[in-house]
């Protein structure tokens, strides 16, 4: 039987920026990403890019006037601004997570390219279900500049994963 997939993947996943240069500068020094086309739809939106994760997918950046698809309607700098525990809870998306070989270097260097800590470094046993084994995890967690949470993950390949 042949089974065909209805997508090949993400693509992108999109954010709002609240400040547009700092967030640029944070997604390219702090995690190497690159901008890859930048754009604006005069009416609906003033200014987006879309970084280039380096692996075929894309973080999308909106500017903070903007109304996007799938944000709030509220202006990003309404007072009071929230807190990046309020935006972490509030957001359909929970976080966004890179694999690195060297968690603990992709979070220090986060961490001075303006990320701010959410959890430190850590070793997390998983237990296995269906058939699936035991395996141990190294993650960690920061706040980017806009409050998203980025994950940075080291894990074993699953079974017939690079297959």
């Amino acid at each position: 039987m042949s089974t065909s997939r209805l997508h090949s993947g993400f693509d992108h996943f999109a954010i709002r920026a609240h400040d547009f240069e700092a967030t640029v500068r944070f997604y390219r020094e702090a995690l190497g990403f690159t901008v890859a086309y930048e754009w604006t739809s005069p009416g609906v939106v003033s200014r987006s890019a879309f970084l280039d994760c380096g692996n075929g997918t894309f973080l999308e950046l909106f500017d903070p006037g903007d109304t996007v698809p799938g944000g709030p309607d509220r202006h990003a700098h309404a007072a009071p601004a929230p807190t990046d525990e309020q935006r972490a809870a509030h957001n359909a998306l929970l976080h966004i997570c890179l694999r690195t070989d060297d968690v603990d270097k992709a979070y220090a260097h986060a961490l001075q390219h303006g990320a701010r800590e959410m959890q430190a470094p850590a070793d997390l046993p998983q237990t296995g279900l269906n058939e699936s084994p035991d395996v141990t995890i190294r993650m960690a967690f920061v706040y980017g500049p806009d409050g998203e949470v980025i994950e940075f993950l080291r894990r074993p390949d699953f079974p017939g994963e690079n297959q």
